[in-house]
């Protein structure tokens, strides 16, 4: 596979892969591991024929029961499948974002919802991501609940903060033909994600372990992710 950041799928918007990104010890995120994105149901044929050749083998769909049952993903021969409403318990008509404004700086509260509601939920994607040989996870956008979780796997590998909010930035320019979100992804979303992270449980990773992510998870993650220097 090449190693590209952006892949230029027909039917998929904003597909990426967080390889490429440097870690702070010297090292650098895997290409070809994980893949983030918006959702697959426009997935064409030779979408799909990518994914079959990077050796995908698992989805992981963040979005409303609602939203896939709208939109159902197109899955590549042999990949397994996992639906897991990163909102948790948080309805839709309780998201507290102010949606009607274009490139909001209300985002982060939404995040904080995901962070205080969907704890289950993060805990289990990345217990899945952690087994999984090359995988995609999504939301509808890929920006916010999928930019939550490329949050918690650039962490993992130490990766800078303003690289991780870089990564949750660019979102904005990708998806802008695809959806008719305008909430954008303004950086400074992220970056009171983090703050909070840090001010609340002293970082990312203590969030994590706090929430049921053991030693061996976090460590399985970074042995796959981060290539050594």
């Amino acid at each position: 596979m090449k190693a590209l950041r952006r892949w230029n799928l027909q039917g998929v918007a904003n597909f990426r892969d967080l390889g490429g990104y440097p870690c702070k010890n010297g090292e650098a995120t895997r290409y070809g591991i994980f893949f983030r994105s918006t959702h697959l149901h426009h997935a064409t044929e030779e979408d799909l024929n990518m994914l079959r050749t990077a050796h995908i083998d698992t989805i992981i769909d963040l979005r409303y029961e609602e939203e896939r049952a709208l939109s159902p993903d197109r899955i590549p021969e042999g990949a397994s499948y996992h639906h897991i409403s990163l909102m948790g318990c948080v309805e839709a008509k309780d998201i507290n974002v102010n949606s009607s404004v274009t490139d909001t700086r209300t985002l982060h509260r939404m995040y904080r919802q995901i962070l205080s509601f969907g704890q289950e939920e993060i805990a289990k994607t990345l217990k899945i991501l952690a087994n999984a040989g090359r995988a995609i996870y999504h939301c509808a956008a890929g920006k916010d609940r999928t930019g939550i979780i490329s949050m918690f796997l650039l962490s993992i590998a130490d990766v800078p903060k303003e690289d991780i909010i870089a990564d949750y930035e660019v979102s904005h320019s990708y998806i802008r033909d695809f959806t008719s979100d305008i909430s954008g992804s303004n950086y400074y979303n992220m970056q009171l994600v983090i703050e909070f992270l840090e001010k609340r449980y002293g970082g990312a990773v203590p969030y994590l372990k706090a929430i049921g992510i053991d030693e061996t998870t976090l460590h399985t993650i970074r042995s796959k992710f981060i290539l050594s220097a």
